[in-house]
């Protein structure tokens, strides 16, 4: 600010300079070039000592800036040494530590000497018994075992005290795989609740609450009940054995619960049905449609069997023709009558068969369809997924094994009614033939 103040006062003294030389006043031409170098003399002299004073105090600034540097990397170059010094020093430690842990490690195999082996041993048992145990049906009744095999699997030379811990873990292992158990502990319910119930251990193979099924969770601390139980003969037996002090029979999971955990993806019947989807759907539709229609045609024909058996039973069905019969003495015009009734009530007699026989043909060609349709969603997975993943083609191929099941399970009952049905209306036409035949002879 200074220095602007005083190149404006230069500027004004020129300015003012020229407005004097502007005035009528005629002042020589040497006076005012004089007047002109002596107005820029001054201007220099104040620029110079602007810049002189501005290079001063950037030259102190930088000259304090050096020291201070010069401060810093004496600074550092101490500390780089000091840090090697160390670095040195660490080195030879390490250098004498290894020596001296070669040395321990030598001395320490002398002792051991054949109990090397022995040692390897005992930390592979240690390892195989947590293997087995972690999800074992036992862990709420050693929960100390599992941190206590952790600890024998990790040391490298055992005593007195971890080779008894490892016996008797093994041989608690051997007493509860000889034993049917009642326990205590947490139960986890399919909807998510817990609860405290009494539990039935058999062995280390499987564990059960009121006659159904549980898997064991060590993670939550805790026995699942499984949402999927086996089939009612597996529950039965379990049950019977249950509520029953002598000795029978129970279903047991060898694997420890792998195959009860299988019962947990396997879909129910409905389920079933519907991996068949539109298809399938029909199919069962059909077969209901065709059981109710075969019901309804057993209920007509024991009523036409009931008037088939009456004696007065073509009298009821037709009086006119019977009147024709008694009336007629052509022996030709009684048989056409007879005849024409013969035919009129086989027709109702063996109406609505061929609509069952239908069902019942229809059903597996429906199944057929649907089996065609699976297969070509199977390839049209195999085509954007690859066969990497089996999962993208179950469904194409569920659909086509279940509506073809469908349309076999509803094919057969119907063909047997089928069957049935048409031996059960050619009995009630015989009969009513018959009863022709002996009322044509008698007239």
């Amino acid at each position: 600010m200074k220095n602007f103040k005083k190149l404006f006062l230069a500027y004004s003294l020129i300015a003012f300079s020229n407005l004097n030389a502007q005035e009528p006043l005629e002042i020589p031409i040497e006076e005012q070039r004089d007047n002109k170098i002596k107005a820029l003399s001054e201007i220099v002299k104040i620029n110079k000592d602007i810049y002189v004073s501005e290079d001063r105090v950037r030259l102190n600034k930088f000259i304090n800036l050096v020291e201070e540097r010069e401060k810093l990397l004496q600074s550092a170059k101490l500390q780089l040494k000091n840090e090697k010094a160390r670095n040195k020093k660490l080195e030879d430690t390490f250098k004498e530590n290894e020596i001296a842990l070669s040395k321990l490690e030598e001395a320490l195999k002398i002792k051991i000497g054949v109990l090397g082996e022995l040692f390897g041993v005992t930390r592979q048992f240690a390892g195989e018994l947590k293997a087995s145990t972690e999800s074992e049906v036992t862990f709420s009744e050693f929960p100390n075992r599992v941190a206590l095999l952790n600890k024998i699997g990790s040391i490298k030379v055992h005593n007195k005290e971890n080779f008894e811990d490892l016996w008797t873990a093994y041989l608690d292992q051997i007493a509860s795989g000889t034993e049917i158990k009642q326990i205590n502990a947490s139960i986890t319910m399919p909807n998510g609740d817990n609860k405290q119930g009494d539990i039935v251990r058999y062995g280390l193979f499987t564990a059960t609450h009121d006659g159904e099924y549980l898997k064991a969770e060590p993670e939550l601390e805790s026995f699942k009940l499984l949402e999927n139980q086996p089939e009612g003969s597996i529950l039965r037996s379990l049950r019977k054995h249950q509520s029953n002090d002598e000795y029978t029979s129970v279903a047991i999971d060898p694997t420890r619960g792998f195959l009860l955990s299988l019962y947990m993806d396997k879909p129910s019947w409905l389920e079933r049905i519907a991996q068949g989807k539109s298809i399938g759907f029909i199919i069962i539709l059909i077969g209901i449609i065709g059981v109710a229609f075969s019901i309804y045609k057993l209920i007509l024909l024991r009523q036409y069997s009931l008037d088939a058996k009456d004696d007065q039973s073509l009298k009821s069905l037709n009086h006119s023709m019977i009147e024709i019969i008694s009336n007629s003495n052509n022996k030709d015009a009684r048989e056409n009558a007879l005849d024409e009734l013969i035919i009129n009530f086989s027709s109702r007699v063996e109406w609505g068969n061929n609509w069952i026989k239908f069902f019942a043909a229809v059903a597996p060609l429906l199944g057929l369809l649907g089996t065609v349709i699976g297969m070509i969603e199977t390839f049209q997975a195999i085509t954007l997924f690859g066969t990497g993943d089996p999962k993208q083609m179950a469904g194409g191929i569920s659909q086509a094994l279940v509506t073809t099941m469908l349309g076999l399970i509803v094919a057969a009952p119907l063909l047997g009614l089928y069957t049935y049905l048409s031996e059960k209306s050619n009995e009630i036409i015989q009969i009513i033939e018959e009863k022709a035949s002996y009322l044509l002879s008698k007239n």
